[in-house]
């Protein structure tokens, strides 16, 4: 029947003259996967190949119920077979006029134009819903050789009716695998095809480059037991990589590590998860320079990689001076240079200037055993002070008592931690004033510095008065003329009571310069009339013509009877 209906499509071509005996002419079918043999002879254009190679199937249209016996000429109306639609409508007049929509398959199926309603509602009824290919196929497809009044008992599992379909299959080989007849594991009715088959891998799920692969890749022949370790499908990889050498390191055959299953290549290792998380510079390192022949036993101190730097450091000379091959304590990964010690963590924490003072400095003989006094760094400073000079003064060595970290000068003593603090005017007078002779052994008496005013004070006369030579009686640090003697409080009344702006100076009491214990009243008071004063006196105990004797009598200044 097949070849009669090719031979009518022959003559149709040659009818319209598309295909001209001898003449070399372009494929009157359009472009093709089929070379012209796959279909027709040498012996002529009309006779057809037995059997063909054209499988109508593979044109992903299967030609099913009355389509397959239909003349191609119905469909294909002209000899390009391409030009052909798929959907039903492009073949079949629509005479529901668009009220159902295009999809004719939804009620019709390839067999004939009968409606399909009823059918699928039965078999909804009976527990084997219709749907996808199974909605369309013909009774007899799955009925076969059954009376219409004999389809119960048909078997509803897939092998019942797709057993051949799974001896038959190679790609993978079903029965060789061992796969369970449960089709609908991977072939699902509403896929519409029974080709495209999709497994869900449950206990190995697939990711990355693992889903695009074909299922032979990694199931050569069984699919039961498939070993789920990279290494399993990997090992050629794993023997063949040199960049690092995988064998040669003994690396674990855990791909994971440092593979996944994006892609194979790049691969990254996580250092973090090791003993020796990777920072700074340690992060774009090339795994070789750390590990040029093995990866095994890699030690993990700066110095077993950083040994040549160790070496040529010469600001400061590292091997001269000692250096502990901790590299740590002065540098960090972010880079080797600059470098920076952290002299907090040392018995000599840098303060002021220091912190800015270039190490060889204090470290010109070494840096084991720098001393810490200030002296053995400072001592030409010590030597070269002349103001004051500290060696003629013979200051002590602890700089600190004067000195500070935030510069040799100006310099500050704290009096106050003396036996003499310093007060008043005292605060800013300057120290050579007062260790003339030196700072060691400074007498603290008033006197010892302040002899020469002593001496020059006429108002009152201080030495012709013998006055005491303890100043702080009568004058304080705040001023020297401003004296504070009390001669209200010790002796007489001058600054009140009646006498209060009646004497402008000492003398105008004390007549004898030499000796302020004596005084006069009588030169100011109307009493130089002996014989006056005396009668005024008639009959008072112990009465004199003195002023002693005044001031016995009248302490207070006030005049008497």
């Amino acid at each position: 029947m097949k070849k009669a209906i090719l031979s009518a499509v022959l003559l149709m071509l040659v009818v319209s003259g598309v295909i001209l005996s001898g003449t070399a002419t372009e494929n009157p079918h359009g472009k093709l996967k089929w070379d012209c043999q796959d279909c027709h002879t040498a012996e002529s254009w009309s006779v057809m190949r037995v059997p063909m190679k054209f499988s109508h199937d593979e044109t992903g249209f299967h030609l099913a119920g009355a389509h397959a016996n239909a003349q191609c000429i119905g469909c294909h109306k002209t000899p390009q077979f391409n030009h052909v639609g798929t959907s039903c409508i492009d073949c079949h007049a629509d005479h529901h006029q668009g009220q159902l929509g295009q999809a004719c398959q939804n009620c019709h199926t390839p067999r004939d134009w009968q409606g399909r309603k009823d059918v699928l509602d039965i078999h909804a009824q009976k527990g084997f819903a219709l749907t996808g290919s199974h909605a369309v196929a013909d009774c007899e497809a799955c009925h076969r050789g059954h009376a219409r009044q004999e389809y119960a008992g048909t078997p509803m599992d897939c092998i019942g009716c797709h057993a051949e379909a799974y001896a038959a299959t190679n790609d993978p080989n079903h029965m060789q695998a061992g796969f369970p007849s449960d089709c609908q594991r991977c072939h699902h009715a509403a896929s519409g095809t029974w080709t495209n088959a999709r497994y869900t891998h449950a206990q190995y799920v697939l990711t990355g480059a693992h889903r695009q692969v074909d299922c032979k890749s990694c199931h050569a022949s069984i699919y039961t037991g498939t070993s789920s370790a990279c290494y399993d499908c990997h090992s050629a990889n794993y023997a063949s990589t040199t960049n690092p050498n995988h064998v040669q390191n003994g690396f674990n055959h855990n791909c994971t590590i440092c593979h996944t299953t994006i892609s194979f290549n790049p691969a990254s290792y996580n250092h973090n998860l090791t003993a020796f998380p990777l920072t700074g510079k340690h992060v774009t390192t090339l795994c070789i320079d750390c590990h040029p022949t093995s990866y095994v036993g890699t030690p993990t101190d700066c110095y077993s990689c950083h040994q040549t730097n160790f070496q040529s450091a010469q600001n400061p000379d590292h091997v001269l001076a000692n250096f502990s091959h901790n590299c740590a304590t002065c540098h960090s990964t972010s880079g080797w240079s600059p470098a920076t010690f952290n002299h907090a963590s040392t018995a000599f924490p840098l303060t002021g200037a220091h912190t800015t003072v270039a190490c060889i400095n204090c470290h010109a003989a070494g840096y084991a055993g720098t001393p810490t006094d200030c002296y053995s760094c400072h001592q030409t400073n010590f030597q070269g002070a002349k103001d004051p000079d500290h060696v003629l003064s013979n200051f002590s060595h602890v700089c600190t008592t004067c000195h500070s970290t935030s510069a040799w000068s100006p310099a500050t003593f704290n009096h106050a931690n003396t036996t003499f603090p310093l007060t008043g005017a005292h605060t800013t007078v300057a120290c050579i004033n007062c260790h003339a002779a030196g700072y060691t052994n400074t007498p603290t008496a008033c006197y010892a510095c302040h002899q020469s005013n002593y001496n020059a004070t006429t108002n009152p006369n201080h030495a012709a008065a013998n006055f005491p030579t303890t100043c702080q009686t009568c004058h304080s640090t705040s001023n020297w003329t401003s004296t504070t003697w009390n001669h209200d409080a010790q002796y007489f009344p001058i600054y009140s009571g009646t006498h209060v702006g009646r004497w402008n100076l000492c003398s105008d009491c004390h007549v004898n310069p030499s000796n302020f214990a004596t005084f006069e009243c009588i030169n100011c008071h109307p009493h130089s009339d002996k014989a006056t004063t005396d009668s005024h006196h008639t009959g008072v105990s112990r009465y004199q013509y003195l002023s002693t004797a005044c001031y016995s009598c009248h302490p207070t200044g006030r005049a008497g009877g």
